[in-house]
């Protein structure tokens, strides 16, 4: 889709004075702001980084998949599964450019996230002579470092929870004119930064064109029985035994994707309404009487402590009637817990 449109014709009747012509005139250039004001605002893909099964429903979504130079999407357990590589971030906290050019030409994903210094770039010109439909981005970390970057390259604008964010080292203006990837952030942020990068200035200023977005944050609300919307976090799903991890992260997703529509952000490419109807779903009067906690029995729905979710490596999801319950049987059975997207070993204390 063209990013430009020329002037709208057939406004109406031909006009007899001037007056007539210049709000002609102003209409018409209006139009055609609004028009490429919405064309630059939406995104070519919307990711989601995650490993399995998390990532199989975006996928089903729409969602463009992938995961970290240093993680991968831990699917060897599943039988069967197949699932493409979309985007390869970069592991922004230690990162190594020679396992992330080894890794992106073994997978050969549509979209990488490079680093910011020259040596970054020299390795993002080397995927692009092998890739050259690939979408490579490089993420300035400076002002100064934004025009230095090659204009064929997309731009990485920091909005998450890295050190330097995007917004606080530069201006929109800074951004205005190139392709730009927003990293990070909860849409709602992310769309701040969206509208920042692409609203109309008294000066005519070419927006950014967006190319695409990514949060992977759903999964630390699900752990709680959190899933997001919109009007911010929801623990309606806060049940030991009716929804797992997996549904209330699928409850988000759907929720993103509803959220891109609504604004027109979500790729044109992508599903646009399959799916859309997933809504929370309370429980039925057998879940009320099955949901008992894992470690002392107790129905979940009787009790005034809250209700927790866990997740272990060896794939079990435990619901407990409080934290207290959880932290016992998990430390006295030494089980090792998901946290995030890594199993982290937490030590009796």
């Amino acid at each position: 889709m063209s990013r430009f449109f020329g002037p709208l014709n057939g406004c109406g009747a031909a006009s007899s004075g001037p007056a007539s012509s210049i709000v002609s005139l102003e209409l018409s250039s209006s139009a055609s702001t609004a028009r490429t004001i919405a064309a630059a605002r939406q995104a070519n893909y919307a990711a989601f980084l995650h490993r399995a099964p998390f990532v199989v429903d975006a996928v089903d979504l729409g969602f463009l998949p992938g995961f970290r130079e240093d993680c991968g999407y831990q699917e060897t357990q599943y039988q069967n599964l197949s699932l493409p590589v979309g985007m390869r971030d970069n592991d922004f906290r230690n990162p190594d450019l020679e396992r992330f050019v080894d890794r992106f030409f073994n997978h050969e994903p549509q979209v990488g996230v490079i680093g910011d210094v020259d040596a970054h770039v020299a390795a993002a010109r080397e995927i692009q002579a092998s890739y050259p439909e690939a979408e490579l981005i490089v993420v300035p970390k400076s002002q100064a470092v934004i025009d230095a970057i090659p204009e064929n390259l997309v731009l990485g604008y920091s909005r998450g929870y890295v050190d330097r964010l995007a917004h606080k080292f530069s201006d929109p203006a800074d951004w205005r004119r190139r392709r730009v990837h927003i990293l990070g952030g909860s849409p709602p942020k992310q769309l701040d930064a969206i509208r920042q990068l692409t609203r109309p200035t008294l000066t005519d200023e070419p927006p950014a064109d967006i190319v695409g977005v990514d949060w992977n944050g759903l999964h630390r609300g699900a752990q709680f029985g959190e899933f997001w919307t919109a009007k911010g976090w929801d623990d309606s799903g806060r049940d030991a035994d009716h929804v797992t991890v997996r549904k209330t992260v699928r409850h988000s997703l759907a929720r993103v994707r509803e959220f891109w529509r609504i604004h027109g952000i979500w790729p044109e490419t992508a599903p646009q309404d399959e799916g859309l109807d997933i809504e929370y779903e309370g429980p039925s009067p057998a879940d009320l009487e099955q949901a008992a906690c894992t470690e002392c029995g107790t129905n979940v729905w009787r009790t005034r402590r809250g209700p927790y979710v866990a997740e272990y490596d060896t794939g079990a999801i435990c619901g407990y009637c409080s934290y207290e319950c959880h932290f016992s049987h998990r430390d006295r059975n030494n089980l090792e817990e998901i946290a995030g997207e890594q199993s982290v070993y937490l030590p009796p204390a």
